[in-house]
C-alpha cells in the first residue's frame, strides 16, 4: 500500500496525466504514480481537476525557467531569429529531459470539460506569451513587423514540441538543426543597401 507523505511530487504528477490527460487518467493511476494514497493525495489536492492544473503550472513554470535561464545564456541583442532559435533549443531540451511533461503541455492539456479548463488553457498559453515578449522585442530592435510576434511565437513553440517527438528508428539531426527549422519562419533584417555602405 503506498505511504502517505505531506508533498505531491508535480513532476510524477505532470508524468501520470500526460498519457491520457484529464478525463483519461484514472484516480487510482494518480495515486499509484505519486506513491500516495488516494485520501492523501485528494487531501492535498482537493480534487483530480484541481491536480490537473496544479500539474500543468508546474510543468509550464519549469519550463519558462528553463526559457529563461537559455535567454540569460545568450548575449544581448542578439535579433529575432537568434531570440527564436535559442527559445526552441530550450523548448527541444525540456522534451529531452521531461518527455512526459512535453506531451502534456502539446497535446493532453488541452480540454474542453471541466471547472479547470481555462485555467489550464490560460497556464499553458505563458510559454508562447513569453516567447512572444522576447520575439517582439528583438523584432522592433531588427526594425521588422513586431505585430508578427504572437504568430511566430506559436509558430516556433507549435514547432519545438512537433520536433521533439521521436519515432521509433528515426535518425534525428542535431538539436540545434532542429531548433532552427523552428525558428525558419522568424525573419532576419535585409542586409544594408549597398549605396549606403562607406566608401573604401
Amino acid at each position: 500500500m503506498p505511504r502517505p507523505r505531506a508533498h505531491v511530487d508535480t513532476a510524477l504528477l505532470a508524468d501520470a496525466f500526460a498519457a491520457d490527460g484529464l478525463h483519461g487518467t484514472s484516480s487510482s493511476a494518480l495515486a499509484q504514480a505519486v506513491d500516495l494514497a488516494k485520501p492523501t493525495l485528494y487531501a492535498h489536492g482537493g480534487s483530480k481537476e484541481a491536480l490537473f492544473l496544479h500539474a500543468v503550472q508546474a510543468e509550464v513554470e519549469r519550463v519558462l525557467a528553463r526559457l529563461a535561464a537559455a535567454a540569460e545564456r545568450t548575449p544581448a541583442g542578439r535579433g529575432a531569429r537568434r531570440s527564436a532559435v535559442v527559445a526552441a533549443e530550450a523548448l527541444l531540451e525540456h522534451a529531452a529531459v521531461r518527455p512526459s511533461g512535453a506531451r502534456l503541455l502539446a497535446h493532453t492539456a488541452r480540454h474542453r470539460s471541466s471547472r479547470v479548463a481555462d485555467l489550464v488553457t490560460a497556464a499553458v498559453r505563458r510559454v508562447p506569451d513569453y516567447v512572444e515578449a522576447e520575439l517582439r522585442r528583438d523584432l522592433t530592435a531588427d526594425e521588422l513587423d513586431a505585430t508578427l510576434a504572437p504568430w511566430l511565437a506559436r509558430g516556433v513553440v507549435a514547432a519545438a514540441w512537433s520536433l521533439a517527438e521521436t519515432r521509433a528508428g528515426e535518425r534525428r539531426p542535431s538539436r540545434g538543426a532542429l531548433a532552427e527549422l523552428a525558428a525558419a519562419a522568424v525573419p532576419v533584417p535585409p542586409p544594408p543597401d549597398a549605396a549606403s555602405w562607406p566608401a573604401a
